[in-house]
């Protein structure tokens, strides 16, 4: 047999007498390269979405600062919708797992009500979907898309499992784990967890209707890999139980904070300071950096636009005047944010610097100069939230 006839053969159903090990294999590694190719065609997409919706939500901020009454309830269903459809894109974000990982103090109740729509949409009309959730359980330090990726990609596999309907489950509770109830190294430490549970009254595994397709199975494996790598990476752990013609369990350990780190309290009375800084914004998007800057002038600083790296580094060498704070884009034509910051510390060595990403795999492309996590501002932002990095930066 040719190479030309075994490739048509290992690409078909129907794997060459021999070689079954080595078309599951390749059938598999197919798969993969198609869902990167949709993950990278989503964070291309997604990117530019953000700059849209940042333009619109910062133009309709600048719009109520004057608004009347009547004008102010309809510019903030302007801003609840463009916080939906963001949103939205965030999660097809986590789905495709291309989103990059933002921990912070997350409230799981928050992240799963957040979904419980899509939840609902994904499970069909023959699955009943409920949650019970324990609303005294503490925050943990996680991603909310991730956190939404691995409740969604477990739901999906539940729902191929009750194909003929049933009940789809989600839970929260506070538990206490040790090593001996977990079993040794599954929990790096013994102490409070917040348990996340996601069960369905599904078939179980071994029954003939798992067995599916190689497709099926290789989008399962890819599916439960990405939600122990997400699992394992905010410190927790994972259990998987199942009774045959049951249903399956999954339980999902992370490690509860001590204290709820919520809104700072200082944080409203932080925009009344009163100060006189200088801030330069760069920006290669008008429609981004136009509505932000003159938020900040309505904000009370003095600020500098500038549209390329270039000009900002022009801008500044003709502006002698001390400066403050950098606000700049990271991904930009010839020269990065990153790159910009770098230039401009050279000259205002105290200067405090404020990333602004819509592409989120971008923003990490050089780990070697990556810059804080708490530095980054993702797109779009309220602008009402950039006021208060601003006064965190400057430590009022």
């Amino acid at each position: 047999m040719g190479k030309r006839a075994l490739m048509v053969d290992l690409l078909t159903s129907k794997p060459t007498n021999g070689l079954p090990e080595f078309h599951a294999d390749l059938r598999t590694i197919l798969l993969a390269q198609k869902t990167e190719l949709m993950s990278e065609v989503a964070r291309a997409t997604a990117n530019q979405f953000n700059n849209f919706m940042m333009a619109i939500t910062s133009y309709a901020e600048l719009e109520m600062k004057n608004a009347s009454t009547t004008q102010r309830r309809s510019l903030e269903q302007v801003l609840s919708n463009a916080s939906r459809a963001t949103a939205l894109v965030q999660k097809l974000l986590a789905i495709s797992r291309k989103q990059a990982a933002s921990f912070q103090p997350v409230d799981l109740n928050n992240v799963l009500t957040g979904i419980s729509d899509l939840l609902e949409q994904l499970a069909g009309e023959r699955i009943s979907v409920v949650f019970n959730l324990d609303p005294s359980i503490p925050m943990v330090n996680a991603d909310p898309a991730e956190i939404e990726q691995v409740v969604l990609n477990l739901a999906i596999n539940a729902r191929n499992a009750m194909a003929k309907g049933g009940k789809l489950t989600t839970s929260t509770a506070l538990v206490d784990l040790n090593q001996e109830s977990m079993g040794m190294g599954e929990i790096e430490r013994p102490g409070k967890y917040v348990m996340l549970s996601i069960d369905d009254t599904g078939h179980g595994d071994t029954t003939e209707e798992l067995v599916g397709s190689h497709d099926q199975n290789a989008r399962i494996n890819l599916s439960l890999a990405a939600v122990r790598g997400i699992v394992k990476s905010a410190g927790g752990c994972i259990r998987f139980n199942n009774e045959p013609g049951k249903g399956s369990s999954f339980n999902i350990y992370f490690p509860a904070l001590k204290q709820d780190a919520r809104e700072d309290p200082g944080r409203s009375s932080r925009r009344n300071v009163p100060v006189a800084r200088t801030i330069l914004v760069v920006e290669d998007d008008d429609a981004v950096r136009i509505p932000t800057s003159e938020f900040l002038k309505m904000e009370g600083f003095k600020v500098l636009q500038a549209r390329t790296g270039d000009e900002a580094i022009h801008v500044v060498q003709q502006n002698r005047s001390r400066l403050d704070i950098l606000i700049t884009d990271i991904v930009m034509p010839r020269m990065t944010g990153l790159q910009v910051a770098e230039k401009l510390l050279e000259l205002h060595s105290d200067l405090k610097v404020l990333y602004m990403s819509g592409d989120t795999d971008q923003a990490h492309s050089s780990p070697e100069n990556d810059p804080p996590e708490n530095a980054i501002l993702r797109k779009p932002f309220r602008l009402d939230t950039l006021t208060d990095r601003i006064h965190e930066l400057l430590g009022e």
